[in-house]
């Protein structure tokens, strides 16, 4: 038998009187949910499956179309054979079949929804990755480009500083030109002196011995000036050499005197010669000079070109890589962004699924009772359920 509705109790309302003219306002009566009575166990599954929307997006059915449902649902027949339902019974709980049927499609077009964003999010991360994949590597490449102009850049660099060194060494060259020149022609005058004045004194023996200090003067002065004509390593020995050469008279028959004597003799003229040659040469030396000047300036030139244009591509290719790298940079952040989305996509789908299965236990225990199987049966697959769905909360909720 149905159970039967109990009515809400209610006590009577003191009457206030109103003052004359005023306004009563008129009250308007709160909905009280009608009381039932417990209902049985084999009535739970419709009754949960009239708790749940139809979808995510919806909200349960109002509480007074459920409770009219619990109302009808103890009168509807459903623990009862099938053979004795009467009509209303049988298009009462046909009409909760049907609705029960779209409440178990919705729920299946949900989980069809979570798991098709799952395959495009999982198409677009492909994606991505394979955007990461290709921004890096492009940014690895425009790098070794960036770092070859780089190195061209410095060298381009550097040359130009050795070109610049070149000019101050030419421009000096081609200014102590007349000082140079002027140099050799006193050292031409200086050295001429000392053979006339003192060496050939000194290869004669002319200077008295009574003026010894004289003669030890100019051997000294002699053999210093000579020494330092002399190849390097050399100055020493000829030095020496000069002073026992220049005590020896020359009929001495003195052979090592004689070969000094002679070797310093073929020092100063060599030494001479040079002097001479660079005072001739004085104008073809100084056109050289300017010459290599000159050079010097158009190689700085070149320099400074090469360097500009260096330095150009290597700003460009500093500025690709630049540009390179952003869309590196882009496309990670990217891929991290997706991955909230996977697991959110994930969750829903979880939670989607597990009320799929709540939905279609529920639907599958009064379908259960309405083709005439056991309340018993019923009852345990709900309570089996309850104990399914709990568990499932408790993973979503970790």
């Amino acid at each position: 038998m149905g159970a039967k509705r109990v009515a809400a109790s209610q006590s009577p309302k003191p009457k206030t009187k109103q003052k004359k003219g005023a306004k009563v306002a008129e009250a308007t009566p709160e909905p009280q949910a009608a009381s039932v009575a417990a209902l049985p166990d084999w009535c739970m599954p419709a009754m949960k499956l009239m708790e749940i929307p139809a979808s995510t997006a919806e909200v349960p059915l109002p509480a007074s179309f459920r409770e009219m449902v619990a109302a009808m649902l103890p009168m509807s027949g459903l623990n009862s054979e099938v053979s004795g339902r009467h009509m209303y019974q049988r298009q009462f709980l046909e009409g909760l079949s049907e609705n029960f049927a779209s409440l178990q499609a919705g729920r299946q077009a949900t989980v069809a929804t979570a798991r098709a964003a799952i395959a495009a999010l999982d198409s677009e991360q492909a994606e991505v990755v394979s955007k990461v994949g290709v921004s890096k590597e492009k940014a690895n490449a425009m790098r070794a480009v960036r770092d070859a102009k780089q190195e061209t850049w410095k060298k381009a660099v550097d040359a130009t500083e050795t070109a610049g060194k070149a000019i101050a060494a030419a421009e000096e060259q081609v200014q102590n030109h007349e000082a140079e020149h002027k140099d050799s022609k006193e050292k031409v005058e200086c050295l001429g002196q000392l053979m006339t004045t003192k060496f050939m004194p000194l290869k004669e023996f002319s200077i008295p011995g009574t003026k010894w200090r004289l003669r030890e003067k100019t051997t000294k002065d002699v053999a210093d000036a000579l020494a330092s004509l002399s190849p390097a390593g050399v100055e020493d020995s000829l030095r020496d050499a000069l002073r026992v050469a220049f005590r020896k008279r020359p009929g001495e028959n003195e052979s090592f005197a004689t070969m000094t004597i002679e070797y310093a003799e073929k020092l100063v003229s060599k030494h001479m010669e040079s002097l001479d040659a660079k005072i001739q040469g004085f104008e073809a030396e100084a056109q050289t000079r300017v010459a290599a000047l000159t050079a010097a300036k158009e190689s700085a030139e070149h320099a400074k070109t090469q360097k500009d244009a260096a330095e150009n591509e290597y700003i460009i290719a500093d500025n690709h890589l630049l540009e390179a790298d952003t869309l590196a940079n882009n496309a990670v952040d990217e891929e991290k962004q997706l991955k909230p989305r996977a697991a959110a996509l994930a969750t829903a789908l979880e939670t989607a699924e597990a009320e799929l299965i709540c939905v279609q236990s529920l639907v599958a225990s009064f379908e259960a009772l309405r083709e005439g199987a056991s309340t018993a049966a019923a009852v345990e697959a709900t309570v089996g359920q309850q104990v399914a769905d709990q568990s499932a909360a408790a993973e979503v909720a970790l």
